[in-house]
């Protein structure tokens, strides 16, 4: 294997592997910090990555290196914001001064500001991914080409050295995509599954599961803390009337309003939850039997005035049914 192919799978397994633990890094940090927090870390660990790149040159096979350090430039413009682009192109732009300051470096720092100049405008203007990616791509490169026949001191363009910097970056860059957008849509599956477990999809309360889990917790709780605990067990009235009358979107229409009024006058602490059909039960921390009558009678004369409550006929009934509009 040529030294060129073997730099060239070496850089792979770096940043593909390096792609995995950004992500994972990236999501523990945006769980704990603030969002310009995350931003500045993204920008730090995308310019780390160029740096490892640059380290981790590949061998032309003629007397000259080449590196993919273009590629997390190229990743932080395309899902990223400016402040992370900046940083990860100050980080890779420094080290390179530290390696040397002369005619090359100046070229290397023009080609870098070029490239974040154009991944950015790509990003914005040209809105199918894979699309932009190539046109990002293709004008970096042609900023390399352009600046490699003018600061070659020889003035004779090595097409040997080009070709496999286009091909390389090329390859680097689409498999650097292909993973993030894995990753990226791996990572939403993972929150929608996760949120479809524990959460009433129709209402976005918490779902049986849920309630089993903070009620258990509740009564941990109680044991030592010794404080009341209440629990409220709420059913809506006539409810297989308004599906059979109005039909199942009206229906999921009343659950919807329902449930958010539940949620909107529960406390702080208070849990509730969807435990089924039109069942809905509220678990009250630090509540006695006393107050959670009140509360019960609250929420009872709130939802009277919150919908409007005519009288209907079914065909097939012999009676009228009180059913919520």
């Amino acid at each position: 294997m040529t030294p060129f192919f073997e730099g060239f799978f070496l850089n792979l397994c770096v940043l593909i592997s390096s792609l995995f633990i950004y992500k994972q890094v990236i999501k523990e940090i945006s769980l704990n910090q603030k969002k310009v927090t995350t931003t500045i870390f993204g920008g730090v660990l995308s310019g780390l990555l160029g740096i490892v790149l640059m380290h981790f040159s590949i061998k032309t096979g003629v007397n000259s290196i080449i590196d993919l350090r273009i590629i997390p430039l190229m990743l932080v413009a395309l899902y990223g914001i400016k402040l992370s682009s900046a940083i990860t192109a100050g980080l890779i732009i420094v080290f390179r001064l530290m390696m040397g300051v002369n005619t090359h470096s100046f070229s290397n720092i023009a080609f870098i500001l070029l490239s974040l100049i154009t991944f950015y405008v790509c990003s914005q203007q040209v809105k199918n991914r894979w699309a932009s990616v190539m046109v990002m791509l293709t004008i970096s490169n042609s900023i390399y080409t352009v600046l490699s026949m003018m600061f070659t001191e020889d003035k004779q363009v090595n097409i040997l050295l080009l070709f496999n910097y286009w091909v390389a970056s090329i390859i680097g860059g689409f498999v650097a995509v292909y993973i993030m957008e894995y990753l990226t849509k791996s990572e939403t599956l993972f929150k929608e599954n996760k949120n479809y477990a524990s959460t009433d999809s129709l209402t976005g309360l918490n779902n049986v599961r849920s309630f089993d889990l903070a009620f258990d917790k509740a009564k941990q709780r109680i044991k030592k803390t010794e404080e009341p605990l209440s629990l409220l067990l709420i059913d809506i009235d006539h409810f297989k009337a308004v599906n059979d009358t109005y039909g199942h979107l009206e229906g999921d229409s009343v659950l919807k309003k329902f449930a958010a009024i539940l949620k909107t006058n529960k406390g702080l602490d208070d849990v509730v939850s969807r435990n089924g059909g039109e069942e809905f039960t509220l678990i009250l921390h630090n509540c006695n039997e006393e107050r959670a009558a009140k509360k019960a009678e609250q929420l009872r004369k709130m939802i009277e005035s919150s919908f409007y409550l005519k009288r209907i006929t079914l065909k097939k009934a012999k009676k009228d049914i009180p059913c919520y509009n």
